[in-house]
Formats: C-alpha cells, sequence, structure tokens
C-alpha cells in the first residue's frame, strides 16, 4: 500500500466535498475517488482500499450494500438521514455530528494505517515463509556435504589414475576422463564455497547472540 486510494460513495456533492477539502490539507493524503451510488460496479472493485459511505439515495441501498460487500473492503460510513444500511464486517459508523468530516478523516486515517500494518504483516511472514524453505535447503545441502565430498574424492581420484595410464587411453576417452576430472574439480571449489558460508552464518549467528546478551544485561542493569 504505497499511497492508499479511499473511495467516497455518495449522492450529494456537498457530502464528498467537505470530506476532500478536510482531506486536502492533510499531509500525505490518500488518492480520493468519488462516485455516486448509480456507479457502483464491478469495475471498482478491489480497486480500493477504503471506502467511504453517506447521504445515499434510498433507493440506491442495497446496491451500495451488495457492492461493499463484494468488494470486502473496510468501510466507513456516515450516519444520517438516509442511506442507513445494515452493518458490514470492517464497517465503522460515525455519526453526522457538526464535526464529522475532521471525525471522519481521523478515523480512516487510523484505519488506513491499520490496513498498511496487516498488509506488512502479510508481506513479512511470506518472506519468513521463503526464508525458512531456503534456511531448511541450505541446512539439508550442507549436511550432504560430507557424502558429496567422498564422492567426489573417489570420481578425482579414479579420473587422475585412468589419465596417468595415458599410453593405454584411445585420444577420445582421455578427452572424456578431463572433461570428467574438471567437472569434478569445479564441483569441489563449489563444495568449498558452501563450508566457507557455513563458517560465515555461524560467526553472524554468534555475533547477533552477543548482542542480545548485551542488550539483556544493559537492559537488567538499568532496572
Amino acid at each position: 500500500m504505497e499511497r492508499p486510494t479511499v473511495l467516497i460513495i455518495c449522492d450529494q456533492a456537498e457530502f464528498s466535498g467537505a470530506i476532500v477539502s478536510c482531506w486536502q490539507g492533510e499531509r500525505n493524503s490518500p488518492s480520493l475517488s468519488v462516485v455516486n451510488s448509480s456507479r457502483c460496479g464491478d469495475g471498482l472493485v478491489g480497486n480500493f482500499d477504503l471506502a467511504i459511505a453517506g447521504r445515499l439515495k434510498p433507493q440506491s441501498v442495497d446496491a451500495v450494500l451488495e457492492f461493499l460487500r463484494a468488494a470486502a473492503k473496510p468501510v466507513i460510513q456516515v450516519l444520517g438521514l438516509n442511506g442507513h444500511f445494515p452493518k458490514l464486517t470492517g464497517m465503522v459508523r460515525i455519526p453526522e455530528v457538526p464535526e464529522w468530516p475532521e471525525l471522519l478523516v481521523t478515523i480512516a486515517k487510523l484505519v488506513l494505517e491499520r490496513e498498511r500494518a496487516a498488509a506488512d504483516q502479510a508481506r513479512l511472514t511470506e518472506a519468513n515463509v521463503q526464508l525458512q524453505h531456503q534456511a531448511s535447503l541450505g541446512r539439508y545441502m550442507l549436511e550432504m556435504r560430507h557424502n558429496l565430498n567422498n564422492a567426489l574424492t573417489s570420481l578425482l581420484g579414479n579420473s587422475e589414475l585412468m589419465l596417468l595410464d595415458t599410453p593405454l587411453l584411445d585420444p577420445g576417452v582421455r578427452l572424456q576422463v578431463e572433461t570428467i576430472r574438471n567437472m569434478g574439480m569445479r564441483m569441489n571449489e563449489i563444495m568449498q564455497r558452501f563450508s566457507s558460508l557455513q563458517k560465515e552464518f555461524q560467526l553472524v549467528e554468534q555475533q547477533v547472540r552477543n548482542k542480545a546478551a548485551a542488550a539483556k544485561s544493559a537492559a537488567v542493569g538499568a532496572d
């Protein structure tokens, strides 16, 4: 949610005008879109982060309700003389008191902040799952390193022995054996890099533990 979008649904221009005027003076204001109840359709579903509804035509209430239910986004309803409809999940209701635009903007900012925090949490959770998968793969590769090293040692050793018998090797066979040896050496270099990476991880983990212990000691001393 880089810049949130707020959809204002109403059938009276002064209602939307009051909201826009109040919000335009705010720093980092969201993108505001205004539609009347007759324009609520499938094209708008999901294209906003927060809906504000108020001063609707009585005959349009059901259509707006279905639209908002399908969108499944947070809703703030301003309770006036008309436009009242059953409460939806995620809906906040405020009365149309004399200072209602300021109250609305304050609550809307809180709702948008909550949605931003939820989106950030979802991204962090997904990233954490990916990191856990990668860590599991890394641990598996490190655990298999010993077996791979044994296989590489055998591969390199036998290829070197075969290359020592140069007079007995056909030139084409010798070329193939050299290719096997060279590929084995490249794989051995990769495995050595894994060993270095493991040591780096262990060092970082130890530094993190030391910092955590130091912070805990400092907190205890402050108490």
